[in-house]
Parts: structure tokens; C-alpha cells; sequence
């Protein structure tokens, strides 16, 4: 039994115990100070650090928009600091200080133009002001004084020979408190005895309560921000500065960065109706549609969603236009997107147009062209001026409106809508649109007719991924192409130092921000997306969305009713296309087989119609201009095709003959109906044959010439052996097979080897070697300097190598893949020659003329086999490739 004494003994040690625990506690309170009650509270930003040497490691070396920064003049002082704070936080003893608490780092604007950061972290409790001093006599490299100020001291640290990097620290009630202004440390001392802290600022604490917990985070003080935007507007009174004032009161968004970008999301509470988020709090946020439409080229857009459009009451432009909105603003489905886009040649103005989301599109556009018509009617302008049809092509037109005036915008959505110039408006799908001149509608409707929108841009896409699916308000840029936009909002050097450094700001991606209404909050999200190395991008003619890449080189076919090209491809999936000269898809044809080979364009009927002839692994096909098979076609093949279809007519007469090796080594001859031609011997060769057959005519008489793994056959017209190879000639896989140049022509072809094989019309083979080269070489003969004489084209091992007629090498250029489409030569005129090839894993197309040189504007954007040629007269040529994000290129090649 345990003696009374021995409780009591017990009972006593427990509460003298939990005292003593409760004064070394309150001791720790007392040391232990909340680092925000130091922050003066002007400042316009504060961010919360979870650990700083991690967090300022990942802006040092891990994240590629900081590293950039430091490229950038006037922005190497910031970057500089942010790496000599890195150096000091990831000393040991330093880092024992902070024991991993949080650090506030807040921005303040000291005098009239520099903006400072002001450091503030609680230390652990055994840490002391003269552990501190210790360890900044400790610091290599390093100086420091003291001075004395309202009974604390701060401490004047100098990095060794560098007087621009001088840090102020000062120890306060357990925290520690720096920054490179002294005016800023002794704000921060002053601060600390008062009694409220930036905390106490409207909307604060609520802001604060819904951040995460284990984030790094950022919070903005709304209306210490003008000052500070005003450095880079010029007036902190005026625009966007003036308005970032009168948004809110505070807002908090936790930081996520990565190597290629930075997210940040959090609230913002607006606590006075006076504010210009606080309407937003009724909306109902709702998803984001606009991408739909909107061109690919785009600088920047900003949109309503969600949004229903003002009441009527304003009442500008005149009774015309009044009665068009009042038309128009009930059919609006809550979304409106004001885009810039990016058009040379015209100002922003121009650029500009703005997207109107509508319930229905017929019933409405016709009151409205009605309204149209009665309002310039009375005026006796004709319809053509006011009702404008434009068509992009024979096939389709586009009604395109004059508006009885230029604020039709401003009528429907007022301050959103207002300082919109919109004199010409058009219908395109449910979406109404709105520019102040007829050609920006036009390039609107042409790029969404070749599907050239954000919704097909891979790049947008993967961006979308980083923002919310649902939001009241988003906006969006990509930085390079906003710089005209910025001028006249922002100081001329500041735009002026962003055309300086285009280079760098070219890497930045894309930049969102979207809000919301959530939790009786505002929820925001930024992201920004960083891309690294760029290749400056030629401007296309046209771009037209296929279902996925082509498969197939561009056939250009002409249209026999127009005289104009049009484009014949076919791709992944094994569709096939005609698109015409304005890019537009005129029809598609799903096959069960991917093209052999090369099309060919024939008259079948001798009527001066073309059709398009191919073949496929089983079938032959001939189909019209309009997608339909001709007669008896498709045409079941004897053999499966292991080769390429050739087609040859003899005498220039449309009497063409077809020839295709099949699986079973036998060579077929057809006729253009897909009959076998009569007489031909089924001439049978040793091995498969897997290139297309070859035609040539020497001195009156005609070669066709087959080739399988180990053999060259030389056959007559009729199937018979022409020609008898003296030797066996294993042509290269990579390899062509031509006629060579001069007065006795031989055939010519690159052995596996790599060494020239000269096969002489009686049989005879001449060997020459040039150099070592791997099994996978691909081999083309081409007179690129245009002396008359051909030249012999290398790819091998990632190089392209020419040689001239003579064996001596012209040039060597170095490539970065081994997966080449090409190459292909090229003859502008006769003086005018070039060699192209495509490295399609780098998506770059190169055209190199004679010393090696790329071609003015090359390389161009590119990753599928391309052709050249015109789709009208005139001195430009059309070079058509495909894309890996499944767009078929058109670019113009003047010479």
C-alpha cells in the first residue's frame, strides 16, 4: 500500500513539474516572435517561405525563367541577389539560425524608383544576437559594422570588394530581420512595437486562413500596389496602375514552381463594394469555350464567362445601333472574349475583335441583317457596301456586316465592352464577331475554317492543362507578341528593354491568369509556361488541321476547271485528302491501306479532266476530283505489292502503263484500266523487289530497269531481258537509281557499300569508291552547281556530304538525327539549284545550295516529307509539308 507522504510527494514534483514547464514555455513565447509584426505595412507583396536555402536553390539552379532573368540587362542586380542569398542561406551556421521556420520576404518601395525586399524570421529560442554576431565574424569574404538604432543594433554586412552588395540585419524580440535597405531595417524595427501588424489590413487574416499550410505563398496588399506598378507605367494615378489599386483588398496565392514554369493559386477577398472585384462575387463561374474559335495566332485575350451583358439604358451610336443590341442581347449565351491578334501590318486596333457567345445563330442573323438592311437602306449606300460576301474559295462565302456605328460592343457589355472599335461585324458557328475592319474577320473565318484555332494548337493545349476547367474571368498572352500592345501602357524603356531582350522573352511560353467567385472569395490562378530553346518560326500561307501527320509526300494535282493546283496527301490513319489552294479540305476518303509509292495525275477519259491514280498493298485506285472512284476501280492487285507504283507513258499519248512488283517476285504490268497488259511476259526476278521500277530511253530505245536485294534487271517493253549485268549490283536501301549525265549515259546507283555503280547499257560495271560509309547511307545523284554534271549527295552517320562530278568534295554539313525524309532536288532555274532533306525528329527542313548553305529562311518548321511547286503563275514557289501537330504546312518560296 503506498504511504499517503509518497502521494502527496508525487502530486507535488507533477505540479512543480508542469510550472516549471509552463515558465520555460512562456520563456520560448517571449523569445519566439511572429516575424510578421516586423513587416512595415506598406508593403505591397509579402511571400511566406517554407524553407528558405530550398527555396532560393530552386530559383538559382533549378528554374530556367530565373536563370534567363540573369541574361537580361537591368535584371542581372535581382538575379545577383537572389544568388549571394542562396550562397549565405546554405552556410551551416546560418542555416541553424533560421532551424527550417518559415521567412517572410516582403517588397517595399523606397524614395521615388526602387523597389526593395525585406527579410524576417523567427530564430529558435536558444539562438541569441551574439550567436548571430559570432557568425557574421565568422563569414569568408565578408565585413561587417554595427550601429546603434532606438536601443537595437543593426549590423552593416559587405561582401569583400563589391560596395553594391551591402545586407542590413538586426536581431528583434527573437527574430531576425534584413535587407539591402537600412531605411527598411529600421522601418522593421519601428514596426515591431507597435500594435497591429499587416495582419490587421482588411481582408487579411481571411485570405490567410485558406492558404496551404506547407506552401510557399505570396500575398498582395491591393492598395499598396499602385507605386509600385507605377514604376514600370510611368503614373501610379493613371491606368493600370490606378486600377490595380481599386481591385481588392488582399490576396494570397500558394507558389509552385518548376524548371519549365510557375503556378501560383490562392483567394482574394474584397471586403468593400466599391471595389472592382466585388461584383464578381455573384457570378457563377461556368467553362471556357472561346479557344474554340480563336485563331492560334493570338498575343492575348481576356474574357467574361458567365457574364450576362448589361441591361439596356446605355444608349450611344445612334437608334440603329441601340435596336441591334437590343436584337443581339438576349440571344447572348454569357461568354465574351475580347482577342488581339497577331497580324503584321496592322495596328492593334485592327488586330483587335471581340467574341460574343450565342444561343442560336439563325433566327438572330437574320433580324439582324434585317436591321441592317432597313438602317442603310434609307441612306442609298448599295447592299454590296454594307452586306460584304467574301469567299475564300469557289466553294464557300462568308456574309460579313457594316455596323450603323462602333460601339456595339459597349451597348452589350459596357465597361467590359467600352474603348472597342467595331464597325464590321460577322456569324461564324454560335459566335458573334465584332472588328473594326473587314480583313481581320476575314483571317478570323479563313483560320477557322483551316481549323487553325487554340483548340488544334498542341502548345495552348498543354498549357490549358495547368489552368482551372471553370472560371468568371481569364486571361491570357504569349509575351513576345504583346510588346506593341504594352507601348503607350507602360514606360517607353521598359518596352523598349523587352524588344532589346525579345530573345529571352521569346522562351516564355505563355502567361494566364483566371478567377472566380468561390467560398464567398475570389479565387485566382496564375501560370506561366517557360519553353526553353526556340526556332524562329517562318510564316506559313497556310496551315489546314489533318486528322493526325501525313504519311505521304505532297501531290500537287490541277484543277482542271480553275488551272489551279491543289494538294493530294494522305496520313496516318490512311486518309486521304484534296485541299485546295486556300487550304481548305474539299474532300476526305478513308482507306483500309496506306499509300505505295507515289500518285500520279492521268486524264483516263482523254478529256482534258485529271484523276489521281495510286496504289495500295492490295488494290489499285483511280479516283476523281471530287472523291469518287472511277468506273470498275478499286482494281484488286494480282500479287501484294512489295514495291512502289511506277506509271509510264511511253509515247506522251495517255496510253499509260502501270508497273508494280508483287510479293511473289513476278513483275505486273497494267493497263490505266487495271487490266494486265497483253504481251508482257510476268518477267520473275530472284529476290523481292522493294523499289519502284525505273524508265529510261537511251538513243531510241527504252530500259526498264527492276532491282532486288542482290541484282540489277534490265528489261524491253514487253518483259524480255534487255540487257545483261556482267556482274551482281546490290543497290543501297537508301539509295536512288538514275541516269547519269554527258554523251553516254549509264545507270548509276550507291551499292551498300556506299561505293558509285556506272552500269553501261552492254552489261559492263565500273566501280568508284569516294569514302566509308554505313549500311543505312541514303544516296542521291543531282547537279546542284548547275555545271551540266552531276553531283553525288551523302546522309549518312547525321552528316550531309556532296561531291562534285570529280569526286572532290563541295561541302559537309552536320545534321541532328538520323532520321531523314529526303533529299530531294530542287531546280528554281537553271542557275538557281538546292538540295532539301527534313530531319524529322527536330521538325526542321533545310535547303542547301552548292557551298552548304541553307536557303534564305531556312530551316522552316517541318517534320514529314515535303514537295514544291505553284499553285498559280508568278515568281513564288509553294513548298507543302506536314507537322507533328498534324497541320499541313504551306509556305511561299520567293526567289
Amino acid at each position: 500500500m503506498i504511504k499517503k507522504g509518497t502521494v502527496l510527494f508525487i502530486v507535488v514534483l507533477f505540479l512543480a513539474l508542469a510550472a516549471l514547464g509552463y515558465y520555460i514555455q512562456q520563456r520560448k513565447r517571449a523569445v519566439i516572435g511572429n516575424p510578421y509584426s516586423t513587416i512595415p505595412q506598406d508593403a505591397g507583396a509579402v511571400m511566406e517561405v517554407i524553407n528558405l536555402p530550398d527555396f532560393f536553390e530552386s530559383l538559382a539552379s533549378d528554374n530556367e525563367i530565373i536563370e534567363e532573368l540573369s541574361l537580361i540587362e537591368g535584371m542581372e542586380k535581382f538575379t545577383r541577389s537572389v544568388y549571394v542569398i542562396d550562397s549565405l542561406s546554405h552556410r551551416r551556421d546560418l542555416r541553424g539560425f533560421l532551424n527550417n521556420n518559415r521567412v517572410l520576404i516582403s517588397f517595399h518601395l523606397i524614395g521615388r524608383d526602387r523597389v526593395v525586399a525585406f527579410f524576417s524570421a523567427a530564430l529558435p529560442p536558444e539562438i541569441r544576437e551574439r550567436h548571430m554576431r559570432e557568425s557574421l565574424s565568422g563569414l569568408e569574404g565578408y565585413t561587417y559594422g554595427v550601429k546603434e538604432y532606438q536601443g537595437s543594433r543593426i549590423y552593416e554586412l559587405q561582401k569583400d570588394n563589391d560596395a553594391s552588395m551591402i545586407l542590413y540585419l538586426s536581431y528583434i524580440k527573437g527574430m531576425l530581420i534584413c535587407s539591402r535597405s537600412g531605411i527598411l531595417v529600421e522601418s522593421g524595427i519601428r514596426q515591431s512595437e507597435e500594435p497591429e501588424d499587416i495582419r490587421a489590413l482588411p481582408g487579411f487574416s481571411r485570405v490567410a486562413s485558406a492558404a496551404g499550410k506547407n506552401e510557399n505563398k505570396i500575398f498582395l496588399v491591393f492598395s499598396n500596389l499602385p507605386r509600385i506598378i507605377g514604376l514600370l507605367t510611368g503614373d501610379p494615378d493613371r491606368g493600370i496602375a490606378a486600377r490595380i489599386g481599386m481591385l481588392a483588398s488582399c490576396s494570397e496565392t500558394d507558389i509552385y514552381l518548376k524548371k519549365d514554369g510557375l503556378m501560383m493559386s490562392g483567394y482574394i477577398e474584397t471586403t468593400d463594394s466599391s471595389q472592382i472585384l466585388y461584383k464578381y462575387l455573384s457570378h457563377e463561374p461556368a467553362n471556357f469555350e472561346s479557344y474554340l474559335v480563336i485563331p492560334s495566332n493570338v498575343a492575348m485575350f481576356e474574357s467574361l464567362i458567365g457574364h450576362y451583358p448589361a441591361t439596356s439604358g446605355r444608349r450611344t451610336g445612334g437608334e440603329s445601333l441601340t435596336y441591334l443590341a437590343d436584337i443581339i442581347r438576349p440571344q447572348l449565351n454569357g461568354e465574351a472574349t475580347k482577342v488581339c491578334l497577331d497580324i503584321q501590318g496592322q495596328t492593334i486596333e485592327e488586330n483587335s475583335i471581340m467574341l460574343l457567345r450565342l444561343k442560336g445563330r439563325s433566327a438572330t442573323e437574320k433580324v439582324f441583317a434585317d436591321e441592317i438592311t432597313t438602317a442603310f437602306s434609307a441612306t442609298g449606300k448599295p447592299s454590296s457596301e454594307y452586306i460584304i460576301n467574301w469567299r475564300p474559295d469557289d466553294q464557300s462565302d462568308y456574309t460579313i456586316y457594316l455596323l450603323p456605328g462602333e460601339d456595339l460592343s459597349g451597348l452589350l457589355y459596357h465597361e467590359f465592352g467600352s474603348g472597342f472599335s467595331s464597325s464590321y461585324a460577322t456569324f461564324y458557328d454560335n459566335w458573334l464577331v465584332l472588328a473594326k475592319r473587314p480583313e481581320t474577320l476575314s483571317k478570323f473565318i479563313y483560320d477557322n475554317i483551316l481549323s487553325r484555332t487554340l483548340a488544334n494548337d498542341l502548345s495552348y493545349r498543354d498549357f490549358e492543362g495547368t489552368m482551372p476547367s471553370r472560371a468568371g474571368y481569364y486571361y491570357y498572352s504569349v509575351p513576345s507578341r504583346i510588346i506593341s500592345v504594352l507601348s503607350g501602357r507602360f514606360k517607353e524603356s521598359i518596352v523598349n528593354g523587352l524588344v532589346e531582350n525579345i530573345n529571352s522573352l521569346n522562351k516564355v511560353g505563355a502567361v494566364g491568369y483566371q478567377f472566380m467567385s468561390s467560398n464567398g472569395m475570389i479565387y485566382n490562378t496564375l501560370s506561366v509556361s517557360f519553353r526553353g530553346e526556340t526556332v524562329k518560326e517562318a510564316s506559313t500561307q497556310w496551315e489546314s488541321l489533318l486528322d493526325t501527320m501525313i504519311s505521304s509526300k505532297p501531290m500537287f494535282f490541277t484543277n482542271h476547271y480553275t488551272g489551279r493546283n491543289e494538294i493530294f496527301i494522305q496520313d496516318l490513319n490512311n486518309n486521304v485528302y484534296l485541299i485546295n489552294s486556300a487550304g481548305r479540305i474539299l474532300w476526305k476518303l478513308s482507306l483500309e491501306e496506306k499509300i505505295k509509292g507515289d500518285p500520279y495525275m492521268i486524264d483516263y477519259y482523254r478529256n482534258g479532266k485529271n484523276q489521281i491514280l495510286f496504289a495500295t498493298e492490295n488494290y489499285l485506285h483511280l479516283l476523281d476530283r471530287n472523291g469518287n472512284y472511277v468506273e470498275r476501280f478499286p482494281v484488286r492487285l494480282r500479287a501484294r505489292a512489295s514495291n512502289g507504283l511506277s506509271m509510264f507513258d511511253y509515247e506522251d499519248n495517255q496510253n499509260y502503263r502501270l508497273f508494280i512488283a508483287g510479293s511473289d517476285r513476278i513483275i505486273y504490268a497494267y493497263d490505266k484500266s487495271g487490266s494486265v497488259v497483253r504481251g508482257w511476259e510476268q518477267f520473275k526476278t530472284n529476290g523481292i523487289v522493294t523499289s519502284e521500277i525505273e524508265f529510261f530511253r537511251v538513243s531510241g530505245k527504252d530500259y526498264l530497269v527492276v532491282n532486288d536485294e542482290e541484282n540489277i534487271y534490265i528489261l524491253d517493253r514487253r518483259g524480255n531481258t534487255r540487257v545483261d549485268v556482267k556482274e551482281p549490283v546490290a543497290r543501297a536501301a537508301g539509295s536512288s537509281l538514275r541516269l547519269t549525265s554527258g554523251s553516254s549515259p549509264r545507270i548509276l546507283l550507291s551499292s551498300r557499300q556506299g561505293t558509285l555503280k556506272f552500269i553501261s547499257f552492254n552489261g559492263d560495271v565500273e566501280t568508284k569508291s569516294i569514302d566509308e560509309f554505313s549500311d543505312h547511307h541514303i544516296f542521291e545523284y543531282f547537279d546542284l552547281d548547275g555545271d551540266g554534271s552531276g553531283d553525288y549527295i551523302y546522309i549518312d552517320n547525321g552528316k550531309i556530304i556532296a561531291y562534285n562530278s570529280d569526286l572532290s568534295r563541295m561541302f559537309s554539313e552536320s545534321l541532328n538525327t538520323n532520321r531523314i525524309f529526303g533529299p530531294y532536288g530542287l531546280v528554281f532555274s537553271s542557275a538557281d539549284r538546292k538540295i532539301g532533306l527534313v530531319e524529322a525528329n527536330n521538325g526542321l527542313i533545310h535547303m542547301f545550295d552548292s557551298k552548304g548553305k541553307n536557303a534564305r529562311g531556312f530551316p522552316l518548321r517541318g517534320s514529314a516529307p515535303f514537295s514544291v511547286g505553284k499553285f498559280s503563275g508568278g515568281n513564288s514557289f509553294n513548298l507543302i509539308t506536314g507537322g507533328s501537330d498534324s497541320f499541313l504546312y504551306n509556305y511561299e518560296i520567293t526567289r
